[in-house]
């Protein structure tokens, strides 16, 4: 009789928890990512089969450039080998168009006026929040001279269900990076065209790891009805580039166990904003 009050209660909070949850399912901001105009100088030089100077061309352009905030996380997982699951969205190009650019101003080594010079090249006509596929970090020539202060990347608590073939689904307290943070894609002029881009990413700055029993009804003889298995979770959270899982120091936290000690009700009492993981 006690174990089976234990259960329900234990079933009910959950129950009440899973509410709260999906009550407050979404802390992520707006992505806003922006066909902006941007102005570059543009220099183009011609030589001759010696490669001689010959002329030098150049005007001011008007482009696009795709600039803004979009989302991103980091979710654990269990099924991954780095024991997060990352989504990270970058302020990129959707569309893009040849265009002819017809530069007046062009000069020989001598400072003699020369006719006009055609040149094409592929410009931006388009942007939104795409999904990284290839979790590289991108180099931007300019990315340290661009100051970003409206970068919201934050820690925040998941009720994380923990799923491991063969055993009963258990949800557990846990936490992830949620968040949107800058990420900007812009042609630079000077004599070579050419796309700078930047993403950064919500992600994990360090790492907690803890250890939950599971309960595996499925196991053959001989094998254990209770396995424990190892799940991480964020230390904390910031914009970076993106790229795959960062090293750093894990912290154990040894969760197994926490339905009789009543933690799963605890751990979000701090903070009533919940998700999903």
């Amino acid at each position: 009789m006690a174990n089976f009050l234990t259960k329900t209660l234990f079933l009910y909070t959950i129950s009440i928890v899973f509410c709260l949850a999906f009550g407050q399912m979404s802390n992520r901001g707006d992505e806003n990512c922006e066909t902006l105009p941007s102005e570059i100088h543009l220099v183009k030089e011609e030589y001759d089969e010696l490669g001689r100077l010959q002329r030098t061309c150049n005007a001011e352009v008007t482009v696009m450039k795709c600039e803004g905030l979009c989302n991103s996380q980091v979710q654990p997982s269990v099924i991954t080998q780095t024991g997060f699951l990352k989504e990270c969205y970058c302020c990129r190009e959707t569309f893009l168009k040849d265009k002819t650019i017809l530069l007046t101003h062009c000069y020989d080594p001598d400072g003699v006026s020369m006719r006009s010079f055609r040149v094409s090249f592929a410009i931006i006509l388009t942007c939104a929040c795409t999904l990284r596929q290839n979790l590289m970090p991108e180099v931007s020539a300019q990315e340290n001279d661009v100051q970003r202060t409206t970068d919201e990347c934050q820690v925040t608590p998941v009720i994380h269900v923990l799923q491991y073939p063969g055993c009963v689904p258990k949800p557990i307290p846990s936490f992830a990076c949620i968040g949107r943070c800058e990420s900007y894609i812009q042609v630079s002029g000077s004599k070579i065209w050419q796309l700078e881009r930047s993403c950064m990413c919500c992600q994990e700055s360090g790492e907690r790891e803890a250890s939950v029993a599971l309960f595996c009804p499925r196991a053959k003889n001989g094998e254990r009805k209770f396995r424990k298995v190892n799940t991480k979770a964020p230390l904390s959270c910031m914009c970076r580039p993106c790229t795959g899982v960062e090293e750093s120091a894990i912290v154990p936290q040894e969760i197994a166990g926490y339905t009789d000690e009543g933690i799963l009700a605890n751990q979000f009492r701090k903070s009533p904003q919940l998700q999903f993981a």
